[in-house]
């Protein structure tokens, strides 16, 4: 089927991606980068119409967006802070859309919800704690983000708890990657250089972007 042809596709320009990066070749991998999420929005297009498909879509729209940015932080501060701008905006497309996947069993009783919530609580204590002394002028704006991500995890989380759809794996490992690759570019920027920072990053916000797309696309077929 096409849309199998555009998933196909982010996977084997996500492996060429990595592996130029792998081989130092940042130039050509960043050559790259626009093309990972148009493969995954032409993916979702294609797939037939479930309720949570446009919200998807802007997620992924403001993704590319947050992608290219990214591409010239190196020749202007203002291109790092719009790109903020942007995965903030997907993420929060992606709060809105975890929160209307059905949720068919009941999760505020459930002990392994708050345990979850008091984790993603003290992940967002942690790395706030860790980020702030170096953050300078961007506490606001980096502190907004991290919440923001931590909100999403949150809901992921519950999905995982109250969704009785096996789709609920990909969409929380999704979540996980997303946190594991933003903290990965927040330390190595504001903390402290880490060995193969950016094969670390890029590595977990594709598997991240993966998880969630396909994740999503699954649980509503196997809703259907």
């Amino acid at each position: 089927m096409k849309k199998e042809i555009f998933l196909k596709g982010f996977l084997i320009i996500a492996a060429i991606n990595l592996f130029l990066i792998s081989m130092s070749y940042d130039t050509f991998s960043l050559c790259l980068k626009p093309f990972l999420m148009s493969s995954l929005f032409l993916y979702v297009f294609l797939n037939d119409s479930f309720p949570t498909k446009k919200l998807l879509l802007l997620a992924l729209t403001f993704s590319w967006i947050g992608d290219v940015l990214l591409i010239f932080t190196n020749n202007n501060q203002w291109f790092f802070i719009i790109g903020l701008l942007a995965f903030l905006t997907a993420h929060i497309f992606y709060i809105v859309l975890f929160s209307k996947l059905d949720t068919s069993k009941p999760y505020k009783n459930n002990p392994l919800f708050w345990i979850g919530i008091f984790l993603t609580v003290f992940y967002l204590r942690s790395i706030l704690e860790m980020l702030l002394p170096s953050l300078g002028p961007l506490k606001i704006p980096v502190s907004f983000y991290a919440f923001t991500i931590s909100v999403m995890l949150g809901f992921a989380w519950r999905g995982f708890i109250s969704w009785n759809n096996n789709a609920r794996f990909y969409i929380l490992f999704g979540a996980i990657a997303f946190i594991a690759s933003d903290s990965f570019l927040a330390i190595n920027k504001f903390q402290a250089p880490i060995n193969n920072a950016t094969i670390l990053i890029m590595s977990t916000y594709l598997a991240a972007q993966f998880g969630i797309v396909y994740g999503v696309i699954r649980f509503n077929s196997q809703s259907n």
